[in-house]
């Protein structure tokens, strides 16, 4: 069974303050290992959701295409138009 990656960094982080470490090093090592696990962790779950993003845009663009070149709907894509801008538009409307 593999453990979940947010039990991994918060081992790291409390061997990072309980081994016992001359210099340091060691300590500092592990630390650095525990936040570089949680930044790409982090990148990991950004580019996800930004494939995501690209996955629903390309069957909104499907609408489009069909709208324009079989039903010749205005309506249809302008409707699509609109959901591309709340895909792409946070909650702050940015």
């Amino acid at each position: 069974m593999r453990s979940k990656t947010e039990t991994i960094i918060g081992a790291l982080r409390i061997l990072a303050g309980d081994i016992f470490s001359e210099d340091g090093i060691a300590n500092l090592a592990i630390a650095e290992a525990a936040d570089r696990m949680e930044e790409l962790c982090a990148e990991l779950l950004f580019q996800k959701r930004l494939a995501e993003k690209y996955v629903g845009a390309g069957k909104i663009c499907a609408k489009i295409y069909i709208a324009r070149n079989v039903t010749l709907s205005d309506n249809e894509v302008l409707s699509a138009l609109v959901e591309i801008d709340k895909l792409y538009r946070d909650e702050n409307h940015n």
